[in-house]
């Protein structure tokens, strides 16, 4: 037995069975899921399949679990997740006995002729004995099977569980040295495509870490030599990725085309080329025209469509057990990006809506403190509840992520006062950027021009409810944050406190406006707003001018 790594981190102790299983396996199996990100699996063993789906969602797959094992709708079910590229574990134990695994196999090839087995890991139950096992896996061959887990039939489910994840790792490692299904012995050839591989894994495992550090121009150098070598799926949507953190949208957008056309049947293309589109419209509505912006969204509301339609058939047929995190993930990123209020394109905010407002049903029954999703997908999910009036559901969320990380406070809160503040609920929105700004946050000033709007138009609203005495509270936290235009907040709480007939601070609020202004009184926007405030000045000013004379 090798000794352990010194540098591996240990497993907390004292976890539950099934946590450590995941956390344990989780780094193993990072490059295996980023190949196949869909887990599906057909296990007869009930028990088995129930616990290890909580395990293989916990590493990270998003999983397909099927329970009957009706030949047909099961024949159906693998050619479709073979085709669409899944990674699939399949236990079958037929209810009659003409029929078994190789059969099985059989149909499905006789039926679907085009399918490739080469994704699919049968599980057998099968007491250990060698011989036996050596011949069952070189039937499977065959069939171009590559990878086969061999279960002991009386073994602890612990100890199935665990077989099963080691499976999975041993079939990561075939993935990394080019296991090829054919299996020919090794030629000159293969070990040039391997070192290839190798080579490939290397500048996009590199360029990853650049993408962490932020280093996005570095990044897009070395997916493009990755691309130079194999151009692919990861590497392209890699680059894509890099290109659109730089704010170069349209290689982004050909990067997300060139990955489709390598995976058809996976929504994540489709979805980022949409946000593409939507953040060229706001980027370019003013330079390029009304025009080409609808042409910008008729190019993104396709795509959009296409990834939701792509989503609906990843889950069909499905019997899930908890959120479909990387199913939605760029679904969810492209609707929170494609935001076009106040934009002037009503027709089309209002097809986004429609979709928007379909998603939210189906995500509004998640549950909303799942700390293993990513915080990206949390946080576009909460967005999402925001802009369509779950307030509730959504600030718990975004409570959640800031009690795991205090500093994401900030970011998060302030994506929370902005939906509010867009739909109208600006007294709730005003209290939020009250609380940001009690912490240390990059963008103060941001933040503070921010609490103005939404703070002013609170106090309007407050006002025209006949709420005076609640919207002087309001004037004097804003003139505590001393925001820019300071003497328009003044001459506003001057007003209200007109309105109340107190002449005298009316008239003080007024001077404080004026001596930051001194011309205050001369622009058109005073005489068109504030005239009574005007007349307040002449009043003041006659009795003032009247008390000298008496006292002459």
């Amino acid at each position: 037995m090798k000794p352990a790594s010194k540098n591996k981190p240990e497993t907390p102790k004292g976890l539950p069975f099934k946590q450590r299983l995941a956390l344990e396996n989780k780094p193993k199996l990072k490059e295996l899921i980023k190949a196949y990100p869909h887990l599906a699996f057909c296990l007869a063993d009930t028990a088995l399949a129930v616990n290890v789906a909580d395990v293989f969602k916990k590493v990270g797959f998003t999983i397909h679990p099927m329970v009957k094992q009706d030949v047909k709708l099961l024949s159906k079910n693998l050619a479709n997740w073979l085709a669409n590229d899944y990674l699939v574990l399949l236990h079958f134990k037929p209810a009659s006995p003409n029929i078994n695994l190789i059969s099985l196999l059989k149909l499905i090839k006789g039926t679907f002729p085009q399918v490739s087995f080469k994704n699919l890991v049968p599980v057998i139950m099968i007491s250990h004995y060698s011989q036996k096992q050596h011949d069952i896996f070189k039937l499977l061959g065959t069939y171009g099977i590559r990878s086969a887990c061999f279960l002991e039939p009386a073994a602890s489910l612990d100890i199935k569980m665990e077989g099963l994840l080691k499976e999975l790792v041993h079939f990561n490692s075939l993935l990394e040295i080019g296991f090829q299904h054919d299996q020919k012995a090794s030629t000159g050839k293969e070990e040039k495509d391997i070192e290839k591989i190798r080579k490939y894994k290397e500048l996009v495992k590199q360029g990853e870490d650049l993408m962490e550090k932020a280093r996005y121009e570095e990044a897009i150098e070395l997916f493009s030599k990755a691309i130079a070598l194999k151009p692919d799926f990861e590497a392209l949507m890699d680059r894509g990725d890099a290109y659109y953190k730089s704010k170069k949208y349209v290689p982004a957008l050909n990067d997300y085309r060139e990955a489709y056309k390598c995976k058809h049947s996976v929504p994540e293309p489709y979805a980022k080329i949409s946000a593409c589109c939507f953040t060229l419209i706001r980027e370019n509505i003013k330079k390029e025209g009304m025009e080409k912006a609808k042409k910008w969204f008729a190019l993104g509301i396709k795509h959009l469509k296409d990834a939701v339609r792509l989503n609906e058939i990843l889950l069909k047929d499905s019997e899930m057990s908890g959120v479909p995190n990387t199913a939605y993930g760029s679904l969810l990123d492209a609707l929170v990006i494609g935001d076009l209020r106040g934009l002037g394109l009503k027709g089309e905010e209002e097809q986004l809506w429609e979709i928007s407002s379909k998603l939210v049903k189906e995500i509004i029954t998640w549950d909303h403190l799942d700390g293993e999703l990513d915080v990206d997908v949390r946080i576009d999910k909460a967005i999402l509840l925001a802009r369509s009036g779950y307030y509730e559901e959504a600030e718990e969320i975004f409570r959640q992520i800031i009690r795991e990380a205090p500093s994401n406070t900030w970011p998060t809160l302030n994506n929370f006062a902005v939906e509010l503040r867009k739909n109208g609920e600006v007294g709730r929105a005003f209290e939020i950027y009250l609380e940001i700004l009690e912490h240390d946050i990059p963008d103060k000033d941001i933040v503070i021009e921010n609490l103005k709007t939404a703070g002013v138009c609170h106090a309007a609203r407050l006002r025209e409810e006949f709420k005076q005495e609640e919207a002087i509270p309001v004037y004097k936290k804003i003139l505590t944050k001393n925001p820019k235009g300071k003497e328009w907040i003044l001459l506003d709480f001057a007003m209200t406190l007109l309105e109340k007939q107190n002449q005298a601070k009316a008239s003080l609020r007024l001077m404080e406006a004026i001596y930051i202004n001194p011309r205050l009184m001369e622009l058109e926007k005073f005489k068109q707003s504030y005239s009574d405030l005007g007349n307040l000045q002449e009043e003041m000013i006659k009795k003032l001018t009247g008390q000298t004379d008496s006292q002459r």
